[in-house]
Formats: C-alpha cells, structure tokens, sequence
C-alpha cells in the first residue's frame, strides 16, 4: 500500500510487507483491518512505529464498459423488436433472442456493465413465465448495449403487457 497517514504530526505508511490484522466486517458489508505502521521519512527498515490505521468501505466497483453493440446491415434487420410480443411468454423470448443479438454476454458479464442488477436477476428474469420487474428490464437492456430508443420500445412493449399478467386485469381498447 502506497497510502500515508498523518499521526500527531508525523506522516506514516504501511510496514513493507505488513500483513493486515485484526479484520473483520461490520453488518453493513464495510471491512476493517489493522496494519503496522512505519515513519514514512527517512526511517530505518526495521524501525516500526506502534500505530494503526483502520480501513474504511471498500468503493463500490465501478460497471464495465459495455461494448458497442453493431447495428445490423441495413435491409437485414435481425434485432428482435419486442413490440412483436403478444403475450409475456413472448416478450421473455425475445428478451432471450435480444440477448443472443447483442453477442450473448454471460449474466455475470451483464451484472457487472450495471452494477445494479445481479446475474442471478438475469437469469431468474429469463427463466420466469412472469414480466420481469420494471429495473431489470431496464438494467437488462442497458446491460447489452441498448440505447433510449431501444429501451423505450422494450418499455412500451412491457407496459402494454403488464395488464396481462397474473394479477391485473387485462386492458380493453375500445
């Protein structure tokens, strides 16, 4: 660790070598450690001084870039268009056929352009016969490299569907 730390007005930085001690993780999911201490200037090798530093929460990671998705050569349109959905089992194939489109990223690949949305989320959400829930439908379009436009289609075509499912009542046009 290259980090210095102000002490009584001392600066030090972590004993080479120094193994952490001491660690342990609070219920929030924040981990601590202790770590020996030397002067940071000018201090013989084996001269360690007698504090600590504790470490606070890691950062959240930050999502992968998600990689440009090609469009398709034009007069061959091969994206899945979810306005085509007629019924949840439908719209949940052509979420997977959506998938399959953008190159067929692994759920852990997709989770981590996100960083909202677990892989198991992906997976559940393709395996269900039920309407993903509205963020993961978001988090899943984003996630292949979707663009407003394309989520805007994939939002239309899962509100129109949303009266169908089990539960609501089923949404008459007159």
């Amino acid at each position: 660790m290259s980090s210095a730390y102000a002490f009584e007005g001392e600066r030090y930085v972590v004993a080479a070598e120094a193994r952490p001690r001491a660690v342990r993780k609070d219920p929030d999911g924040s981990l601590w450690a202790e770590f020996p201490l030397t002067l940071a200037r000018d201090t013989p090798p084996g001269r360690r001084g007698s504090v600590h530093t504790v470490l606070g929460p890691r950062p959240a990671p930050r999502p992968e870039k998600v990689p440009e998705v090609p469009e398709d050569v034009p007069g061959f349109s091969m994206k899945p268009d979810p306005m085509e959905a007629t019924s949840v089992a439908e719209f949940i194939e052509m979420m997977r056929r959506y998938r399959r489109w953008a190159g067929d990223p692994s759920f852990r690949k997709m989770s981590l352009r996100v960083g909202t949305c677990s892989a198991a989320g992906f997976c559940e959400a393709l395996k269900s016969d039920r309407l993903p829930t509205f963020p993961l439908l978001n988090a899943f379009v984003v996630s292949l490299g979707g663009d407003s436009d394309d989520f805007q289609r994939w939002a239309t075509a899962w509100r129109a569907l949303d009266g169908q499912a089990p539960g609501h009542s089923l949404l008459l046009v007159i």
